[in-house]
């Protein structure tokens, strides 16, 4: 989503990033991922659990995220770490300015995310 910032820019749209961590880790993390995004820290979890999001250890860290991480070194990707929770899944959710949810995908496991461009789909309902 940060590499598509300016189609977000004419959608109107905002990108909020939910964390359970701690403020000063959930800055750290946005300030070097996608400072354009803005975040919510939620230490209680209170919008994970509103949201239907899971806690896993195994979906978390199943053979399909091993995998997942395996090629991303192999591929010279820097990963930050493991920093919080690692169990904690997340999700993907799109709501509109009235509060409707257009789309509510939580998490099955740590790779589980609509793609980019479906999350656009929902954002351009006329194309």
């Amino acid at each position: 989503m940060y590499r598509r910032q300016d189609e977000l820019s004419r959608l109107n749209a905002q990108v909020w990033v939910v964390s359970f961590g701690s403020a000063d880790m959930s800055k750290i993390w946005l300030e070097q991922t996608c400072p354009e995004f803005l975040m919510l820290v939620d230490p209680d979890r209170n919008v994970y659990k509103s949201y239907g999001m899971r806690h896993s250890w195994w979906r978390s860290w199943n053979i399909k995220t091993l995998w997942y991480y395996t090629k991303a070194v192999l591929t010279g990707r820097k990963l930050l770490g493991v920093k919080g929770d690692a169990s904690q899944l997340g999700g993907d959710f799109v709501i509109d300015t009235d509060g409707t949810l257009l789309l509510s995908h939580p998490s099955g496991s740590a790779t589980d995310r609509p793609s980019v461009d479906q999350l656009f789909e929902v954002l351009r309902p006329d194309l």
